[in-house]
């Protein structure tokens, strides 16, 4: 016998089924706490620190450019894969310069992504507005 979570003796679910929109916020809010790390990292001239950080925030990112509708395309997705682009060598950079005031702005400007997907994903929820957290 197979379970099948959509039949009427299944228990009911306690979670609503993932949306696309909560894991880009995740990993832009994941995005932005490295970048934080990263620039404590460079601040104390920890190479392998800065290093590891490093890493994280590049996943990070890579997993955002995997995430794009690439097959619709459209503008949305070639200035967002540029703006990833930017990113990655912004973080490159001010990891071999030790200059983290490229990470400010990174961190800035995913901090403003995420509140544009927020604001998607929560007024398709019915909200006027994104909860304040």
């Amino acid at each position: 016998m197979t379970f099948n979570p959509d039949s009427a003796s299944a228990p009911a679910r306690t979670e609503p089924n993932p949306v696309p929109e909560h894991m880009v916020i995740l990993l832009l809010e994941a995005g932005q706490g490295f970048l934080v790390k990263l620039e404590e990292a460079i601040g104390s001239g920890e190479p392998r620190l800065t290093d590891h950080f490093s890493r994280k925030v590049l996943a990070i990112i890579e997993e955002l450019h995997r995430r794009l509708n690439h097959e619709q395309g459209g503008a949305l997705v070639e200035n967002l894969i540029k703006l990833y682009g930017w990113w990655r060598r912004e973080i490159l950079l001010a990891g071999e310069q030790g200059e983290v005031e490229r990470l400010q702005r990174v961190h800035a400007q995913m901090g403003e992504v995420r509140q544009g997907w927020e604001h998607v994903l929560f007024q398709g929820e019915g909200m006027s507005e994104s909860p304040r957290l």
